[in-house]
């Protein structure tokens, strides 16, 4: 045995560790581990004061803690101290400059506070970069079109709704990465409801995805599933009743009526079916077979400018009665071309876009359109996305 006074030194400070330890207290210095798990509990049920105190303390403890930085940058983002959270995410970037949580914060950091060009910037490189997740880019791609909804609602000019169509490309190129991207779907939503689209039932649609993708019944879920569905709806069903004659429609007739157009179209007998379109559309104003026929036997019987008028009038009425028919707009669309309208042929293509975001042929008949019309910076904006598709349709 040893006795001497270092040795008796010794056993006294492993004594005094072991007592130390045994009462929680621990000898050597603390690692800020314990301090970040009882923040990420706090932060989960969103204690968000308690949270960034223990991220901050997990991050002095621990340095070099880049998550526990990050994790305090959406603490404090969320209580709304922008400068703090700018400070701690920067002291992120300098420890994993490349680490994706660090590089979508720092964009989302960017458009809060309205440096929307650095925003873009963060945006794009991540939404670019192939080595990422198709889901990772998909999310940076909705953060562009977040950045340029933004911008396009800065300014009202007919100048910079060129910019709402890039928004829109850019929540369709994050969809085509991510179907699943409930952000991109939403925003999407928002953008097809609003001016200067205005598309309700395409606005319907992506709003459903939204709910149906969303994991957590948040406020903003909640509000999409209670007040805007129900809206959209009752806008969608006030449209068809306005319509005249529509509360006076005769189905039954207008379904005989119906059988005999196509009986007389299948004999080529086009003017006979022409009549029994004409009469079952009068029938049941809101029947989109019979506006449909009979648009397609006016182009068929009379060639003439009249004719090509009626044919339109009757394609607009179908594309109405259903506004997700790809190929009755596009036909709408066409024949808008030809009789010179160029703006409605836009309008047409623009909603066959909405409803099959990947139709080639639409794509390239708005492109046509928007520059007959002058549009050239919305032209180019469809151009590019039109360059993202590999395949041509059919």
């Amino acid at each position: 045995m040893n006795f001497s006074r270092s040795s008796a030194l010794d056993a006294s400070v492993g004594i005094l560790c072991l007592a130390l330890a045994v009462l929680g207290a621990g000898c050597g210095p603390k690692d800020g581990k314990d301090e970040y798990a009882e923040a990420q509990q706090a932060y989960s049920l969103r204690n968000l004061e308690k949270a960034s105190e223990l991220f901050a303390k997990s991050a002095e403890l621990d340095p070099g803690n880049a998550d526990a930085l990050v994790m305090l940058a959406r603490s404090r983002l969320d209580l709304g101290d922008l400068a703090g959270a700018t400070d701690a995410i920067a002291k992120a970037q300098a420890i994993v400059p490349d680490d994706i949580d660090v590089r979508e914060l720092s964009a989302q950091l960017a458009w809060h506070a309205k440096n929307y060009d650095l925003a873009r910037e963060k945006f794009l490189a991540i939404a670019k970069d192939g080595s990422l997740e198709p889901a990772v880019r998909a999310q940076a791609y909705a953060g562009l079109g977040v950045v340029d909804m933004t911008l396009g609602g800065i300014s009202s000019s007919g100048s910079q709704l060129w910019v709402r169509d890039r928004a829109r490309t850019e929540f369709l190129q994050a969809i085509a990465l991510d179907p699943r991207c409930a952000s991109a779907r939403y925003h999407l939503a928002l953008v097809y409801r609003d001016e200067p689209f205005g598309y309700a039932d395409a606005a319907l649609e992506q709003f459903q995805f939204f709910v149906r993708l969303s994991t957590t019944a948040d406020p903003r879920m909640q509000n999409v599933q209670r007040v805007v569905i129900p809206a959209l709806k009752e806008e969608i069903g006030a449209r068809l009743a306005s319509r005249p004659g529509a509360s006076n429609r005769d189905s039954t007739a207008s379904a005989a009526l119906l059988k005999k157009a196509e009986e007389a179209w299948k004999k080529s007998t086009f003017k006979t079916a022409r009549l029994r379109y004409e009469e079952a559309y009068k029938a049941d104003p809101l029947s989109y077979p019979a506006a449909l026929g009979l648009a397609k036997a006016w182009e068929k019987t009379d060639t003439t400018a009249n004719g090509m008028k009626r044919a339109y009038e009757y394609y607009r009425a179908a594309c109405q009665l259903r506004a997700g028919s790809v190929k009755t707009l596009i036909a709408a669309a066409d024949l808008a071309v030809k009789l010179g309208q160029h703006a409605s042929a836009a309008d047409l293509y623009s909603r066959a876009v909405a409803s099959s975001a990947r139709d080639i042929t639409a794509i390239d008949g708005l492109i046509r359109s928007l520059r007959k019309c002058g549009n050239g910076q919305s032209a180019a904006v469809y151009q590019k996305y039109r360059d993202t598709i590999p395949v041509k349709r059919r």
